[in-house]
């Protein structure tokens, strides 16, 4: 949708965003800024994409390239509720809801209960939004094309940014058609810098897992693909 349809203000908002100030701020110690659309644990992460700087005169200065001097006004959409992956979505859609601020774009809040946030982002509903995502498998694709391909576009939609790059499709599709590894691995590396480059997103944060027991309780291991699996957990006896 209309500005987000321009790259330059895609970028703007990239270097409009502070992700090394929401992390630390918001995040408790258990995150990290986010650079790719996957995170640095997956095989196939590409380690020589830099993260695009906080630099809000860069940012005002595309919005000017893309005839946006004085900015313009949107909706940045937030979920009512702790994730998995963001610990609180409203504190952080109120932090860059300033940085935005402080480049000229003022972005009002809104939020809904998850299951209508879903729902209404997936039909294309918000300007822009807040999103995590849990991978299911361990694999790249489940990252790079279930959330980012053109085919995941189609409503109710994954690819909820609505983002379709033909480059990035053909890449994504050689990828799952191919066995090696390394040959993947090199694919997904490409794959990142186009998505870089293209800027649908601004990746804010890889959250660290969390999980809370009594401290009677051992042998509990925290599955990457958010599964909960007790086979080797045990109970200490007493009290």
């Amino acid at each position: 949708k209309p500005p987000f349809d321009k790259k330059e203000v895609r970028l703007a908002i990239n270097y409009a965003i502070d992700r090394e100030a929401i992390v630390k701020g918001l995040y408790g110690g258990f995150g990290t800024p986010a650079v790719n659309p996957m995170p640095p644990t997956l095989w196939g992460y590409n380690q020589s994409v830099v993260a695009y700087p906080h630099d809000p005169a860069k940012a005002k200065e595309l919005l000017a390239q893309a005839g946006l001097p004085n900015g313009f006004k949107t909706v940045l959409w937030a979920m009512n509720g702790p994730r998995p992956y963001m610990p609180d979505p409203l504190k952080i859609g109120e932090a860059i809801q300033s940085d935005l601020k402080a480049v000229g774009i003022d972005a009002s809040l809104h939020t809904v209960e998850w299951g209508t946030y879903l729902d209404q982002t997936q039909h294309g509903k918000h300007e822009m939004c807040l999103m995590g995502w849990t991978g299911d498998n361990g694999d790249p694709d489940n990252f790079l094309y279930t959330l980012l391909d053109k085919e995941a576009a189609k409503i109710p939609a994954q690819n909820i940014a609505f983002y379709r790059s033909d480059p990035l499709h053909d890449l994504l599709v050689k990828a799952q058609e191919e066995s090696d590894v390394a040959q993947r691995t090199a694919l997904y590396e490409q794959a990142q810098v186009i998505v870089h480059d293209d800027a649908p997103w601004v990746p804010i944060a890889y959250m660290t897992q969390l999980a809370a027991f009594d401290k009677r309780v051992h042998g509990y291991l925290l599955n990457p693909t958010g599964k909960v699996r007790f086979h080797k957990t045990w109970i200490e006896p007493g009290a």
